[in-house]
């Protein structure tokens, strides 16, 4: 092998230049062809697809930086809201509230020198994440009587909305309102358990 190759340089070196500069062509051609092939050509899709993929983080890490700019914000409004609906949900009566406002609500209609007719709980109503509590009601006295016993609901500690009110005048005539309406209070649900496996 060695021997081959003393005699293909000794054959080589008798040449002209011309020929020894061809074959010294023919020679970096063959050594970087190799080296493309074996090589670079292998090397060259690995370079472009990790290409790709610094271009998909790099637009990953762009996205990220800008929620991560916005998150102050968010978490802000979403501190505010916390606050608006600790302040609303104090408002609303717990369970273990609700015979004894539903209780003030009767007072004041005495307190309004109004005449109760009915006055009647009615079953709780379940909504998705708070349940209406309302009581039906009927009335007799007079726009002032009724206008003092709204004013006074209002002034209780925990929400009471009033609905569906109908006014008709009263049987005897005069100043006197027969008022028929709903009062309802609310409260929250407890928060459902979390899934099993959570």
């Amino acid at each position: 092998m060695i021997g081959s190759i003393q005699n293909l340089v000794f054959t080589i070196n008798k040449q002209t230049n011309q020929v020894k500069i061809g074959v010294l062509v023919f020679l970096v051609l063959a050594i970087s062809g190799g080296y493309w092939y074996f090589y670079w050509s292998p090397k060259s899709d690995d370079i472009g697809r990790a290409k790709t993929r610094a271009a998909q983080v790099e637009k990953q890490v762009s996205e990220y930086e800008a929620i991560a700019k916005e998150l102050p914000k968010f978490e802000a409004e979403n501190e505010r809201l916390q606050k608006e609906f600790e302040l609303v949900a104090s408002k609303l009566p717990k369970e273990k509230e609700i015979p004894a406002l539903i209780d003030s609500v009767y007072e004041e209609i005495s307190a309004s020198s109004l005449d109760s007719i009915i006055f009647a709980p009615k079953p709780q109503v379940t909504r998705e994440i708070y349940a209406e509590i309302p009581v039906e009601m009927q009335v007799v006295g007079t726009y002032y009587n009724l206008a003092d016993f709204f004013d006074r609901i209002s002034r209780l500690p925990r929400i009471v909305n009033v609905r569906n009110l109908n006014l008709e005048r009263g049987k005897g005539g005069g100043t006197i309102l027969d008022a028929t309406f709903s009062v309802v209070t609310f409260r929250l649900l407890p928060a459902p358990p979390p899934p099993p496996g959570k």
